[in-house]
C-alpha cells in the first residue's frame, strides 16, 4: 500500500472510531494538512461536522455542544497557530469538567524546528488543561491499525473520565495529502476486517459505577439528623437528575436549599430564591446555620460563600462527583465523592421536616417590590427586567445561555422561572470568562436541537462577533439578548469606580457599537424594545418564530446601578420578615 492510500485509509480508520464511540460531531477548521483529515469526514456519511473559519470559534462551539449532550465534539484544524486558537476554550472545558477532543494535523518530525512554514510545537501544546495528550506517528502501513483504533477509543473513554475535559491527539501527516483509494485486500487491514464490518466500536467501556460510601452516608444523616440549623447550597451540578433529588431532598426535609443558577435547580418554579435573602447584610449575619451541605461546585454570587466564611459552622459538607479539591477558603470539614443524586436519595427522612418562618412572605415581598422597581409593563426595559421577563418566557425544552458578569449576576438572583420544568440553562463558569460566549450559545442550542436565548452584554457580544456568522444555520436558532450600556458595567458596581480619573478609560472600557449594524452584516433580525412590554412581545414572538435574532436593550450604566441599589435596600429591608 502507497503512502497516499495508507494516509487515506488512517484517516478514515481513526475517524470511524470516533464516530462509533459517541464523537460524531465534528467542527472543522479550513487548512491544508489536515486534508486527510478534513475529507474522511466529510466522506462519512454518519459524521456531523460544520465549518468554522475561526479555530477560536469552533473551541466554544464544541464546548456548548458538550454541555448539552454530555458527549464530546471534535475539534480539526491544521498544524501551526491554529491549533493555539483552542486554548481558551479547552482551559474553560478543563476547568468546568466538559468532554473535548482536539484533532490536530500537523507537519512531520523532519520538518520541526527545521524553519519550515507553518509550523510551531504543537504536541502538549496545552500543557496541564487535557485529561490525556497524545502524539500520533505519521501514517503508514507498517504501523497496526488496531493501536489506531484503541487510540480513539481512549481518548474518547479519557475525555468522559472523572473528571471530563479536554483530550489532545496530535497527528502529523507527510505530504502528498490528497486521498488515494487504499486496496482493502492489503494485509494491513486483515487485523481489521471484522471491526470493518461489523459497524461496532472498537473497544466498549462502561464508565465506573461510583456509589457513596455506607460510613460516608452514615456520618452525612447524622450531621444533618443533628443540626439544628442546616442549610443546603446547590453549586454547578452536571446532571438536571441531581438537580432534582437536590430539590426534592430540600422540600421533604423542610431545609432551605440556595441554588444558584448553574445548578439546574434555580430556574424551577420550586425553587425560592434564597439569593434574595442574601442580599440582606443583617440577615446573613443572625441566620447562623451550624451545618452546610454544598452539592456540586462553584457558585456565581460571592453569597452565601462570604456568609459562610464568617459563620464557621461546625460541619461543612461538599458532596461532588470530581475528585478534585473544591473550596477556596479551605473549611471543608467532609468530602463525598459521589453522584449528588446518589447521595441526596440516602439521606431521605434523615431528619423531621421543619421550615424556615416567615421564608414565604418574604418571597412574596421581595417579588412585589422586583415587578414595582423594574418590570411594570411600559416601564423601560433594563438589566433586571430583561433576566426576569426571559427567565418566565421559556419552556418546552428551550435553552437558556447567560454570559459573564452582569448577566449571570442578575439572572442568578432575579429569575422568576414560569416553565413547569426547569429551564436547561449553562454558562461557562469554569474560569468565567467573557470570551467565546455566541459561540458557545451556538453550539448550546445545537446539543439541545431547541432554540437558545442568550443574555449578554455588550462587550462580551463584541468580544465574538464573528460568531454571528452561526446562526443562520438551522442547528443554531440563537435569541440574542445584548444589554447595551456603552461598556463594562460590572465595574461600577467595583471599589475601582471610585478613581474616577481612570476609570472610564482603562476599566468602563466605553464601545460605539452599532448593534443594528451588525445584525445586518450577518443577515440577522433586529429589534430594539423600548419597553418591558415590547420587550416580553419581541421575545415571545422571536421563540415562537424559531429563528435567530438580535434584541438590543439599550441602557445606562449609571441607571443600572443605581436600580440596583434601589431593589438591594428594598429587599434587605423585606429579609426582616424572616424569622
Amino acid at each position: 500500500m502507497n503512502h497516499r492510500q495508507a494516509t487515506t485509509l488512517w484517516s478514515q480508520v481513526l475517524i470511524e472510531e470516533l464516530v462509533r464511540q459517541g464523537a460524531g460531531l465534528f467542527c472543522v477548521s479550513p487548512g491544508s494538512r489536515s486534508t486527510p483529515l478534513t475529507i474522511a469526514i466529510a466522506r462519512n456519511p454518519r459524521a456531523r461536522f460544520r465549518m468554522f473559519p475561526d479555530e477560536r470559534s469552533a473551541g466554544f462551539y464544541a464546548l456548548g455542544y458538550a454541555r448539552a449532550t454530555g458527549m464530546p465534539a471534535v475539534l480539526v484544524c491544521t498544524s501551526g497557530t491554529a491549533v493555539a486558537n483552542y486554548f481558551p476554550a479547552v482551559v474553560e472545558a478543563s476547568a468546568d469538567a466538559r468532554p473535548m477532543i482536539v484533532l490536530s494535523a500537523d507537519r512531520p518530525f523532519e520538518l520541526l524546528e527545521a524553519g519550515a512554514n507553518q509550523t510551531i510545537r504543537q504536541q502538549d501544546i496545552f500543557g496541564s488543561y487535557t485529561r490525556w495528550s497524545f502524539q500520533l506517528p505519521v501514517p503508514e502501513a507498517g504501523t497496526p491499525l488496531a493501536a489506531l483504533l484503541s487510540t480513539a477509543a481512549h481518548a474518547v473513554r479519557k475525555s468522559l473520565g472523572s473528571p471530563a475535559g479536554p483530550v489532545h491527539l496530535n497527528a502529523p501527516f507527510r505530504e502528498p495529502l490528497i486521498p488515494e483509494t487504499p486496496d482493502l485486500e492489503d494485509p494491513w487491514v486483515a487485523p481489521v476486517r471484522e471491526w470493518m464490518d461489523s459497524g461496532q466500536p472498537w473497544t466498549r467501556f462502561e464508565a465506573p459505577a461510583k456509589t457513596p460510601s455506607p460510613e460516608g452516608i452514615a456520618t452525612l444523616r447524622e450531621i444533618i439528623s443533628t443540626a439544628s440549623n442546616p442549610l443546603f447550597v446547590a453549586g454547578n451540578l452536571e446532571r438536571q437528575k441531581d438537580a432534582d433529588a437536590v430539590q426534592a431532598l430540600a422540600r421533604s426535609l423542610g431545609v432551605p436549599l440556595f441554588a444558584d443558577l448553574t445548578s439546574g435547580a434555580r430556574m424551577s418554579m420550586q425553587c425560592e430564591p434564597w439569593q434574595l435573602a442574601f442580599y440582606s447584610e443583617e440577615f446573613s449575619s443572625r441566620y447562623r446555620p451550624d451545618a452546610v451541605i454544598h452539592f456540586g461546585g462553584m457558585l456565581i454570587g460571592k453569597q452565601p460563600t462570604g456568609a459562610i466564611r464568617r459563620w464557621k459552622p461546625r460541619h461543612h459538607v461538599v458532596v461532588r462527583e470530581s475528585p478534585e479539591r473544591f473550596g477556596h477558603d479551605h473549611n471543608v470539614t467532609l468530602t463525598i465523592e459521589a453522584p449528588p443524586a446518589a447521595v441526596a436519595a440516602s439521606l431521605t427522612g434523615c431528619r423531621k421536616p421543619g421550615g424556615t418562618p416567615g421564608a414565604g412572605a418574604f418571597f412574596a415581598a421581595a417579588a412585589e417590590k422586583i415587578e414595582a422597581a423594574a418590570c411594570a409593563e411600559q416601564m423601560p426595559v433594563n438589566e433586571i427586567s430583561a433576566s426576569r421577563i426571559v427567565s418566565s418566557l421559556l419552556g418546552q425544552g428551550q435553552g437558556l445561555f447567560v454570559a459573564n458578569s452582569m448577566p449571570a449576576r442578575d439572572m442568578d438572583i432575579y429569575a422568576a422561572p414560569a416553565a413547569e420544568i426547569p429551564i436547561r440553562t449553562a454558562l461557562n463558569r469554569g474560569v468565567s470568562g467573557i470570551d467565546g460566549i455566541t459561540s458557545t450559545a451556538a453550539g448550546f442550542s445545537a446539543g439541545l436541537g431547541k432554540p437558545v436565548v442568550l443574555l449578554i452584554g455588550d462587550i462580551s457580544f463584541l468580544h465574538d462577533l464573528n460568531a454571528l456568522s452561526l446562526l443562520g444555520h438551522e442547528w443554531n436558532r440563537v435569541v440574542v439578548v445584548v444589554l447595551n450600556n456603552g461598556g463594562g458595567g460590572i465595574f461600577s458596581f467595583l471599589p475601582v469606580s471610585g478613581e474616577t480619573d481612570v476609570f472610564e478609560a482603562c476599566f468602563a472600557t466605553p464601545q460605539s457599537l452599532n448593534v443594528r449594524a451588525a445584525a445586518e452584516t450577518f443577515g440577522l433580525a433586529y429589534a430594539n424594545p423600548g419597553t418591558n412590554a415590547g420587550f416580553a412581545a419581541t421575545i415571545a414572538e422571536a421563540l415562537e418564530a424559531d429563528r435567530s435574532m438580535i434584541v438590543e436593550i439599550s441602557c445606562t450604566r449609571e441607571g443600572n446601578l443605581q436600580l440596583h441599589r434601589q431593589l438591594k435596600d428594598a429587599i434587605a429591608e423585606a429579609a426582616t420578615l424572616i424569622s
